[in-house]
């Protein structure tokens, strides 16, 4: 029988996605192996190159391995291959990186201690037992240490460390997992762990020192992946509260860092998809509801009834642990809102009144990272804050848009770069109210665009004239010679929830939260909108209210109850009835429910909600953005009432140039609460009667501009019960809900929408 010759060919294939720092070469160099093809791969500024040389048989079969089996961290965006001329290689090799025209590639996040390594780190007879910074190309620091592209030793702060011999031939090999594993090091070569007094005099003793020290109720600085963390025993209440009290913090709650899974169950309640997202690489903060009996002291989270937990993502993290230590405060070492402190210099400047002992190392952080911040939602993650573990991964876009910087809002603070079919969102940065945090801003923006190459041929920003960021924005484009693109704040957020969903195309969008600048000059911030990319309206809105100038209406949410029951009633004798507290504020309040000099029209919905709190009885300051809203939310779940059979407030829909929902109906609260109804009730039946209307407004909108998709983006919807009954109730009546799941609600994702506002300079 003759024997079947294969017909020999040639491919170049080109691969962009998360391909660098995920152990994709040496997946490349072992699948070419095993199949026997030659060629070479490669790293560059552009992705991942593979030229392959056999029969065109088995190079077909590499291709769809590759595709449909990358790397376990790796994400395909992008495969392309073309036939090429035969070079006679003999062997399948790796190449040196280098430099491409385009940068197209997406460094992997900072990612979780695997398996493997965990299992090294707890084995006394391995090299790199308690070694707090094992890693291998499938986990460890990735953005957190990288200068530049491409993703290679030299280009991160681990070039400080020459690797010893051991680990320069793992590195070597690549039929190792530390092949090319950047971070890679061990106790002769790499970082060690040093304990140090505030004012940086070296200690005695390491991990077991720090533990014993945690366990006698001392405050510990660490060192970690983005930035320093303050930590103490959770379970010792004078610790904890000499931790709010050294760092100021009233009332914000703290996160937790929990041993394990069993410790997480033992304080909180906990569905399987919420331990897939404690365990995933990305090791985010999950808020989760606490149980009665978890022991945990309320001075951890005043007057709320979740918990931001999360699990050990470095081997330095799993060794404050042991048996008598499972849960500790671990919450972002930075002062007053500042930026996360990246050096030691600084950590002891600023630091050295908190923290008792300090936890260090020789790695520089390059760039900062905050812990990200999850609640699970109809099952799936859902944003409060996208930074470590997730940060700097693309968001793939559904059109094309031109080269972009997009300088996001003052708050929450995150920019963009974008190009083609696919947005860069950066880490979290704080408010840019703050200077530092203006520098860090700045230090971000630089490092992006050197990492990505990308020259914006637009640049755009919010529409408020007295944001820095687009103060900041004006410079830019000024300085490149480009177009800018004032956005308007809310239509940006449309924008954002439908690029998140992947739409592209006329739908409906409600966008609630607390301030944005309007179009026509006033606030806005309960706003209802048809379009898509290049034309949006706004169609309907929360009914305007006279709001104080200045932070008094934001941070006293009584000062804001007072100004709209007066507006109502135009009756002190019956405002100070339901309200007693409010009684100083009077000539104020009178005056700024008739000045115009003194208060501003608002559509704002935080403000609505912050009057309905102090209705509920939070009569004091707010000590942190959303704190009467989550404490009214807290208590509205505390009822245990199915809010289906409650029954809402009476509320109106008016009809003008555009609809409006009126908020009279806190008329009908304030009486409930002068009748005696308890603050419980009063929050559980404000929730929904806010839903009920949101929900007769979309049925109302969506028959109107015939389109069954609505998109939901701000600050409002991080309320829980909110998006689960809308969730819930809207596909009963043939909408179909969407709500954000790569970038946050809140205006940490404002900054998509502005890339995608781009396309018509909206």
């Amino acid at each position: 029988m003759a024997r079947i010759v294969q017909e020999h060919g040639a491919v170049e294939i080109h691969i962009t996605g998360t391909v660098q720092g995920v152990g994709f070469r040496p997946h490349v160099y072992r699948l070419a192996s095993i199949l026997g093809l030659s060629g070479w791969v490669i790293n560059t500024t552009a992705g991942v190159t593979v030229r392959l040389e056999g029969p065109k048989e088995t190079i077909a079969s590499f291709q769809e391995r590759l595709r449909t089996s990358p790397p376990p961290l790796a994400t395909i965006e992008s495969f392309t291959a073309y036939d090429v001329e035969s070079e006679g290689f003999s062997a399948f090799f790796i190449h040196e990186s280098k430099p491409a025209p385009d940068t197209e590639i997406s460094i992997p996040p900072d990612i979780s201690t695997c398996a493997d390594c965990l299992r090294e780190y707890r084995d006394p007879g391995d090299r790199r037992y308690g070694y707090a910074f094992t890693n291998c190309v499938n986990c460890g620091p990735r953005f957190s240490i990288t200068r530049t592209a491409p993703y290679d030793r030299k280009n991160t702060s681990m070039h400080a460390f020459e690797l010893c011999e051991n680990c320069a031939q793992e590195y070597a090999d690549p039929m190792n997992r530390r092949f090319h594993a950047e971070p890679n090091a061990c106790p002769v070569c790499g970082p060690k762990v040093a304990l140090t007094s505030s004012d940086g005099t070296p200690l005695d003793g390491g991990m077991e020192t720090a533990r014993e020290l945690l366990k006698q109720g001392k405050i510990l600085a660490i060192k970690g992946v983005g930035g320093y963390h303050l930590a103490c025993d959770a379970t010792n209440d004078d610790a904890v509260g000499l931790l709010r009290d050294r760092k100021k913090r009233e009332a914000k709650p703290f996160a937790l860092m929990c041993r394990d899974l069993d410790t997480v169950r033992s304080h909180c309640v906990v569905s399987t998809d919420e331990e897939h997202l404690l365990t995933s690489p990305a090791r985010p903060i999950i808020l989760l509801k606490r149980t009665p009996l978890g022991g945990l002291t309320d001075v951890i989270a005043p007057g709320l009834d979740a918990l931001g937990v999360m699990l050990p993502y470095t081997p330095l993290h799993y060794g404050l642990f042991d048996v008598d230590l499972s849960v500790l405060v671990m919450t972002s070492a930075n002062i007053s809102d500042d930026p996360l402190i990246l050096t030691e210099e600084d950590a002891y400047r600023q630091l050295g009144d908190l923290a008792d002992i300090f936890v260090v190392h020789k790695r520089e952080i390059v760039n900062r990272g905050d812990d990200s911040v999850i609640m699970l939602f109809n099952g799936g993650p859902y944003f409060i804050r996208r930074a470590r573990g997730y940060v700097p991964q693309g968001i793939q876009l559904p059109c094309t848009i031109p080269p972009v910087f997009a300088a996001g809002g003052d708050l929450k603070s995150v920019f963009a770069y974008g190009r083609e079919k696919k947005a860069v969102l950066s880490q979290y940065f704080g408010d840019l109210d703050n200077l530092k945090n203006v520098e860090a801003y700045l230090d971000g923006v630089r490092f992006f665009a050197d990492f990505l190459k990308i020259t914006p041929e637009k640049v755009v920003c919010d529409l408020h004239p007295d944001y820095v960021g687009a103060g900041y924005a004006e410079r830019y484009a000024e300085k490149l010679g480009v177009p800018l693109i004032k956005a308007q704040h809310h239509k940006a957020h449309f924008a954002s929830a439908m690029a998140d969903a992947g739409l592209n195309e006329k739908v409906l969008g409600v966008v609630c939260d607390g301030t944005g600048y309007g179009d026509d000059g006033s606030i806005w911030g309960c706003e209802f909108f048809h379009g898509d990319y290049e034309s949006i309206d706004r169609v309907a809105s929360l009914e305007p209210f006279m709001q104080p100038r200045g932070d008094g209406a934001v941070k006293y949410p009584l000062h804001m109850a007072a100004v709209l029951l007066y507006s109502l009633w135009k009756d002190e004798k019956k405002l100070l009835q339901v309200l007693p507290e409010s009684a100083d504020l009077m000539p104020f309040v009178r005056a700024q429910t008739v000045n115009n000099n003194l208060s501003i029209a608002s559509s704002s919905c935080g403000r609505l909600f912050d009057a309905a709190a102090a209705l509920c009885g939070f009569t004091s300051k707010s000590t942190y953005e959303g704190e009467a809203a989550m404490r009214m939310e807290a208590l509205a779940r505390s009822s245990g009432l199915v809010l289906n059979n409650v029954v809402p407030y009476a509320f109106a829909i008016l009809e003008d140039d555009i609809a409006r929902l009126s908020w009279s109906f806190l008329d009908e609260m304030a009486e409930d609460k002068r009748k005696g109804a308890g603050p419980t009730m009063l929050a559980t039946r404000f929730h929904r009667t806010f839903t009920t209307a949101l929900n007769d407004m979309i049925e109302k909108l969506t028959a109107r501009y015939m389109t069954q998709k609505v998109v939901f983006s701000g600050g409002t919807f991080q309320n829980r019960l909110i998006i689960d009954i809308l969730a819930k109730e809207l596909p009963t009546k043939g909408i179909m809900p969407y709500f954000h799941r790569r970038v946050p609600t809140n205006d940490g994702g404002l900054a998509l929408g502005q890339v995608m506002l781009t396309t018509a300079g909206q």
